[in-house]
């Protein structure tokens, strides 16, 4: 249910006198420790397979990052967890 709609309709059960609650959860941080290898097993045990599992593990495979501030840059490293954003 889009915020908007979800608001107005807890609006509305506080005005008719009843009561209203929300609960809000912020899977974010939940995917920075995703390991890839797990995840591409867990797709073919859910039945992604061919080109669509390709895709994932093209996607999350050989991937790496370093950071750089000014002149300075660190190590390159792989990166084995967490989705790419």
């Amino acid at each position: 249910m889009p915020l908007f709609l979800l608001l107005i309709k807890s609006r509305d059960q506080i005005d008719d006198g009843k009561y209203s609650c929300g609960l809000f959860l912020d899977f974010l941080k939940a995917f920075d420790t995703v390991d890839h290898s797990i995840l591409i097993t867990k797709l073919s045990h859910y039945g992604i397979r061919g080109i669509a599992k390709q895709w994932f593990t093209s996607y999350l495979t050989n991937r790496r990052q370093f950071v750089s501030a000014g002149s300075a840059r660190s190590e390159e490293l792989a990166v084995t967890h967490g989705v790419p954003h």
